[in-house]
Order: structure tokens, then C-alpha cells, then sequence
């Protein structure tokens, strides 16, 4: 009688890495991880499509698209690249959110523009934008400004280190509030907190200005058009937790 083999059994320390693949084997293909209060995102694999709402994107000023971490990126030449998302996305108002996105940039620019949603360049209105170096900001490092010209200062939140060293870094700024009217801002590199401020309220920022990747609104200040790569801009409706942040973060990584 033929000798029966025992059916092979997966090793017990082989589990977490199973597990771990198949969390994250539809994301890498391009679906994102997180979709609960995911209003919009722009992948960049070869257009400037919104996959999750209605705001697909114009581009105009020669802007192209390059490898990004998982598939094409939106890349701008320092000059008129830009991509215009239109005016009815990034009106968060006194809501928490996150702004996610993939950035890859080795410019030395003294001040470069990333993301602006702002009518002018000055503090007499509501405005958000986020912006690489600058006055008061290290070469490289991303800052994140709020103005709302009913409160006295504008709210910042800066990167602890600069990122213009040529490699793709995921970046996720999340602000959340408190049943007190107080808010934190935080940000997150590569899928950890990197840094993070308390402040005494809650912005507005709504406004009618278009939300724009790679230029902003402010050149007498010396901001010039950002040179460098982009990819994966989601926007939410609320603070994602930092296991979300490294979710995607994970996701995207794998994918590379």
C-alpha cells in the first residue's frame, strides 16, 4: 500500500509575512489602501484624472510624466509646469483632513512652490499652500501654511529635515481637532511622524481660488515654480491615523 504523505502546513513563522503581502497586494496595484473619506486623488500615471471625485486636473507648461514609486509621476521643469485642479476641491473649512502625496526633488531653489490653494500673495485672505523652503525655513524642507486673516498669525507646520535629496518621499499632513476648539497639526515622512504643533483654534480655509501642483500665487517672495516629481495627491475629509498613514505609505513602497 502506497505510503500517504502528510499535506504540507505553512511554517508558523511565515504567517506574518504572508499576511503582510496580501494586505497589500491590491493596493500596489494602484487601488489605494484607504478609502473612507478619500474626496480626491491624482495617481499621475499618465494623466491628471481625480479617481476618486470629480476634479480631474488641467496641465499646461510643458509639464510631462516620469516613473514614480509605483507607476508614471507628474514631472515639473521648474518653469509654467503646472496642473490646476479647479476651485471646488480643498475648501476643507474648520474640518480635520489629510493631504498625502509622493514627492521626489533634488532642487537647491531657495523657495519652490508645491501645492497652493490661494487667490493672492498676501495675508488679507483665506489661503492654504505648501511650499519648500523659504524665509525662516531650511533649504528642502516642506512647510505648510494656514491663513485666515481674521486671526492674528498664520499657522505653519515644518518638515524636521529637508527632502531634496533625490529620492521619493511620501509626505502626509493631517490636521485634527478637539471638542476644546483647539487643533494639532502633524506631518509624516515615509510613514512616521515627523513632526507636529498644537494650536489655539481652528482655521477656516475655504476659498475660490483654484487648488494648483507646482505653482503658486507668490513669486515677488522669490517662490518659484517647483522642480521635481509627483505623484499619488489624495485628499481627505479627515485625520487619518497614523496606521493609515503607514498603510499607504507600505502600499506604495511595495509597489516600487
Amino acid at each position: 500500500m502506497k505510503e500517504r504523505k502528510p499535506p504540507f502546513r505553512v511554517p508558523r513563522w511565515l504567517w506574518p509575512e504572508i499576511l503582510f503581502l496580501l494586505a497589500f497586494a491590491v493596493p500596489c496595484f494602484g487601488q489605494s489602501p484607504i478609502t473612507n473619506g478619500l474626496v480626491a486623488r491624482w495617481t499621475g500615471n499618465g494623466n491628471a484624472n481625480d479617481s476618486a471625485g470629480h476634479s480631474d486636473g488641467q496641465v499646461s507648461g510643458g509639464l510631462r510624466y516620469a516613473p514614480g514609486p509605483a507607476e508614471q509621476a507628474f514631472q515639473f521643469n521648474g518653469a509654467g509646469a503646472k496642473v490646476d485642479f479647479g476651485n471646488n476641491v480643498g475648501n476643507f473649512g474648520i474640518r480635520d483632513f489629510t493631504i498625502a502625496y509622493w514627492m521626489k526633488t533634488d532642487s537647491k531653489t531657495f523657495q519652490e512652490a508645491f501645492l497652493c490653494k490661494r487667490a493672492r500673495c498676501d495675508g488679507g485672505s483665506l489661503f492654504w499652500d505648501i511650499r519648500i523652503g523659504g524665509p525662516n525655513t531650511p533649504l528642502g524642507v516642506p512647510k505648510l501654511e494656514l491663513c485666515d486673516p481674521e486671526k492674528t498669525t498664520a499657522r505653519y507646520l515644518l518638515a524636521s529635515r529637508p527632502m531634496n535629496d533625490g529620492q521619493w518621499h511620501h509626505i502626509a499632513w493631517v490636521r485634527q481637532s478637539t471638542s476644546s476648539g483647539t487643533s494639532t497639526g502633524l506631518i509624516y515622512v515615509d510613514g512616521a511622524l515627523d513632526n507636529s504643533m498644537v494650536y489655539p483654534d481652528t482655521l477656516e480655509i475655504s476659498n475660490q481660488a483654484p487648488l494648483v501642483l507646482g505653482q503658486d500665487v507668490c513669486n515677488a517672495d522669490s517662490t518659484q515654480p517647483y522642480s521635481g516629481a509627483a505623484a499619488d495627491l489624495q485628499l481627505f475629509s479627515h485625520a487619518l491615523s497614523a496606521e493609515e498613514i503607514l498603510s499607504i505609505f507600505q502600499a506604495g513602497k511595495l509597489a516600487k
